[in-house]
């Protein structure tokens, strides 16, 4: 690759996922930095099968801190020590379309932080949905990602080592920036792309499938203050469940 690409994952049970994950990245990352949070699954061996992963484990803490901005500050904080021109921050059920591969080659290197835009796979690998609805509970939720708000992350960040990058370290779940999952001091300036996607699996997820990373979830928030639990579970299974799902077919060249 014309860059050095480093790709940095954080991990926690993942071993339905991570293999596929990693079969893509090392078409065109140099090195792949695996942060996990305490896997009792087969998630490090898989990894480790990989020459091109290194494999770091976060100390042990209360699972139901989540940590997630602290997490991502001390993954960013490793990638720094491997030099990286460019890293690419993902969850392990999130793969980019092939497309990145001519976007790394000629993209606009003036550029310090690139979007991208997120898809939800439901059902299947080869199905995403596109409905949206207004849940019981008042939440808008747009599950289209062509829509006006769709689901965005920033997630390739050209790299300055000189630059000591900052998340909101209050977050224990969710947005830990207003670039997340990058830093949220990036300078600009930075852009939003169409040439490559990132398709997420999480819907396909066993856990999220019979609803125990919902009820996780709504733990997590209920130790953060964010509620009761009952609310929280309730919240999220009406995301989930709250409308009719509108499916449409996965073009081919998204997947590898």
């Amino acid at each position: 690759m014309k860059h050095k690409i480093i790709a940095g994952i954080t991990t926690k049970n993942e071993d339905w996922i991570i293999e596929k994950t990693l079969n893509s990245l090392v078409n065109y990352c140099d090195k792949i930095i695996i942060y996990d949070d305490g896997s009792t699954d087969h998630t490090e061996k898989i990894c480790r099968s990989f020459d091109s992963v290194e494999w770091y484990l976060r100390p042990p803490h209360d699972p139901l801190k989540r940590e997630e901005a602290l997490q991502r500050k001390e993954l960013i904080d490793i990638l720094k020590k491997w030099s990286p021109d460019y890293a690419l921050l993902l969850d392990a059920d999130e793969i980019p379309t092939p497309s990145i591969v001519p976007f790394l080659q000629n993209m606009d290197e003036d550029i310090n932080l690139w979007q991208s835009r997120m898809i939800n796979l439901w059902n299947s690998e080869k199905h995403y949905r596109i409905d949206s609805y207004v849940t019981p509970m008042g939440v808008n939720q747009s599950w289209d990602p062509f829509s006006k708000n769709a689901w965005k992350k920033h997630v390739l960040l050209k790299m300055d080592q000189k630059i000591n990058y900052e998340y909101d370290l209050s977050v224990q779940k969710g947005g830990c920036s207003r670039y997340h999952p990058s830093p949220g001091n990036v300078p600009d300036p930075v852009k939003f792309q169409e040439q490559f996607y990132i398709i997420h699996y999480g819907k396909l997820s066993p856990t999220y499938i019979n609803n125990e990373k919902l009820k996780y979830y709504a733990s997590i928030e209920t130790a953060d203050g964010k509620g009761n639990y009952s609310d929280r579970f309730r919240h999220h299974l009406q995301c989930k469940e709250g409308g009719i799902p509108r499916i449409v077919n996965c073009p081919s060249e998204w997947f590898w």
